[in-house]
């Protein structure tokens, strides 16, 4: 009576952590199906494989589809908290665009900061170039890693 007790908690929880992953679920596209699947006059493709390679990366690709973009660099040219910040911030955008007025910036609050962020980037080194010219307005900016950046936003 008592493993009765213990067991209905554990199998009451286990129904909802399995009813939760199937109604999560998006519409993944197999590559594993697709490239079996038969078009036209092309040849046939089998591939054999344990079944945990094939969850592996449909997890990957899961993951893929549901981040908000891909990982890049960008200039921050200012950091900042109090009540003044969000000011301070807007000051610092204004000035940075009646020096560079075709660049790309945006004033972001990430909660407890004000932040001044610069150009998108695929790769560090490109980011650089921009550093070493600001650097002479804005002697403490650096480069740093987002992970939010949309595809399109890169040149």
């Amino acid at each position: 009576m008592r493993k009765t007790f213990l067991l209905l908690p554990v199998l009451f929880f286990l129904h909802f952590v399995l009813l939760a992953q199937q109604t999560g679920k998006t519409n993944l596209v197999n590559p594993f199906v697709e490239v079996q699947e038969r078009k036209g006059d092309q040849g046939q493709i089998s591939i054999r494989q344990s079944q945990a390679i094939e969850q592996s990366l449909l997890l990957f690709v899961e993951m893929n589809q549901n981040s908000p973009g891909v990982e890049g660099y960008r200039v921050q040219i200012y950091s900042g908290t109090g009540s003044k910040a969000r000011q301070e911030a807007q000051n610092v955008r204004g000035k940075l665009l009646s020096s560079f007025p075709n660049e790309k910036v945006t004033v972001e609050y990430k909660a407890p900061f004000w932040n001044v962020r610069v150009g998108y980037f695929r790769h560090k080194h490109e980011s650089l170039l921009l550093l070493r010219k600001l650097r002479g307005i804005f002697p403490n900016s650096y480069a740093v890693r987002d992970s939010g950046i949309k595809p399109e936003y890169f040149e």
